[in-house]
């Protein structure tokens, strides 16, 4: 049985200055590497030959499989474990008539079509790619993220086996393993990295952090159903544990809301820091509580910070909330949000009706702006789904508010209209979310969005409050005069 999890692809060109790739090769395997494939594309003949056969002896020793890219010649000269070819290579009948049954054939599939075709023809595993964007190698095609991957596997044969490559690395492996899990129970058998390792400084240290990235993505528990009043007492505890420890909440924000944001965070208990430029978000990210990624003004830098912080989160296991302000009002909006989804591992995804509906890409909701037309019939079903679709907590806010996990889905019947009347109310509950969010996700959304219902229907009584404006100020006090008390008595939250 081949065991594809932990796939290394070479190239010469992106080793370590301090190291050649025999002993870049050689390293990753000592490390544990499940399947190396050489991938020379300038190499003369005979080098390739004598750099694979070099190879060979180090994988033999391992009992793991060497491959081959493209060469079938090379392959048949040292007597090699198999090749991969692509849709330009060697077409497959032949490279099979070739090599013999029984040796390993791997075709790279861009689409469905090219990867049905390559398992009717007898391949052994399917290479889908490109994932992400990659240095490594020219794309013909836009790389089509998680989902896409997914969409492929789920087309095939559920004995059809599957790496996808391009891009991957120790911050994303193991979302795109857990993203594969599809509604039949098949998934990934694992993933292709190459300059992840090949250029990494320390090869060792490299491998074991994409192992345990791997060995996490295969994971895929079925969470205990809670019941409202045992998620009640949760919401409670985990207040109290904001209050005492004062979580740091890196913000990546909107302009607009910046200020009242980051005085939501500090009326809860926790403790804000704004930081977007890319030179600091990587230190940053070695002591935060949680990244709160939010696109309502969108600029290059800004998408850059985001992106080089959430890659941060992730090396760090640090969670990461995204509010995907307006997600469906421009294309750009769309694109960052796609971007930010497929290169990082998102925890959890709150947005209003129309956000939510853009992300799952189902077009449902109406979005003039930032701003939802209307709502949706089905509340409870569309986070559960788009759940079930990101991998990630969907928080939909609206009259009703509605959080799944893709198993468990509730409803909370907090908030007043005022709400809706002032700017950054949306924001700064992404901000409550993230001030809880070291603990379960999904109750972390539960009490960020909690926190705000319950702060708003106090403040709303209040007797100097007249209309939105004195509205606003009075939530921030009482987001401040919150108490697990409060929360206990006042949350209205029903499961779905």
């Amino acid at each position: 049985m081949v065991d594809y999890s932990c796939y290394l692809v070479t190239d010469s060109s992106l080793v370590h200055h301090s190291r050649n790739l025999v002993d870049t090769v050689q390293q990753a395997v000592d490390a544990g590497v499940t399947i190396v494939q050489l991938r020379e594309k300038e190499l003369e003949t005979g080098a390739f030959i004598e750099l694979a056969r070099k190879l060979l002896e180090i994988t033999k020793k391992a009992n793991i499989p060497l491959l081959i890219n493209d060469r079938v010649d090379v392959a048949l000269a040292v007597d090699a474990d198999g090749v991969h070819i692509g849709q330009d290579d060697m077409p497959l009948s032949i490279a099979r008539r070739l090599l013999g049954n029984g040796k390993i054939i791997g075709v790279t599939a861009a689409t469905i079509e090219e990867a049905k075709v390559a398992v009717e023809n007898g391949a052994d595993y399917i290479g889908i790619g490109a994932c992400f964007g990659t240095s490594t190698k020219k794309l013909k095609k836009i790389p089509m993220g998680p989902r896409g991957v997914l969409e492929i596997l789920e087309a095939l044969p559920a004995n059809a086996k599957a790496v996808t490559i391009g891009g991957i690395n120790s911050s994303n492996a193991e979302r795109v393993i857990r993203h594969s899990h599809g509604s039949d129970g098949r998934k990934l058998e694992g993933v292709a990295v190459v300059s992840d390792i090949v250029a990494a400084e320390n090869v060792p240290e490299k491998v074991a952090e994409l192992k345990q990235a791997i060995a996490r993505g295969f994971i895929n528990t079925v969470p205990a159903s809670i019941y409202p009043d045992e998620l009640k007492l949760k919401v409670a505890q985990v207040f109290d544990k904001l209050r005492a420890t004062s979580p740091l909440v890196h913000h990546i924000t909107n302009f607009v809301v910046m200020n009242d944001t980051a005085n939501a965070t500090l009326a809860l208990g926790g403790s804000p820091i704004m930081a977007q430029n890319i030179e600091e978000v990587h230190e940053l990210g070695k002591f935060v509580g949680s990244l709160l990624l939010n696109i309502g003004t969108l600029n290059n830098e800004f998408v850059t910070g985001m992106v080089g912080a959430g890659k941060a989160a992730n090396k760090n296991r640090t969670p990461i909330i995204l509010d995907p302000v307006g997600a469906g009002a421009s294309s750009l909006r769309k694109s960052t949000m796609k971007l930010l989804t497929d290169s990082l591992d998102i925890g959890i995804v709150k947005g209003n009706a129309g956000e939510i509906s853009c992300l799952a890409g189902t077009g449902e909701v109406e979005m003039r702006g930032v701003d939802s037309v209307g709502g949706t019939n089905d509340g409870a079903s569309m986070v559960t789904r788009t759940s079930k679709l990101e991998k990630s907590v969907i928080a939909m806010t609206g009259v009703v508010d509605y959080v799944s996990d893709g198993h468990r889905t509730y409803s909370i019947h907090n908030g007043h209209e005022y709400l809706g009347k002032i700017t950054g109310s949306g924001c700064m509950a992404t901000t409550a979310i993230a001030c809880y969010a070291a603990d379960d996700l999904l109750v972390a959304a539960i009490a960020g969005l909690a926190s705000m219902g319950v702060a708003a229907e106090y403040a709303a009584k209040r007797s100097d409050v007249n209309g939105p404006n004195t509205f606003k100020a009075a939530l921030i006090d009482e987001l401040h005069n919150l108490t697990a008390e409060k929360l206990l008595q006042s949350l209205k939250l029903q499961k779905c």
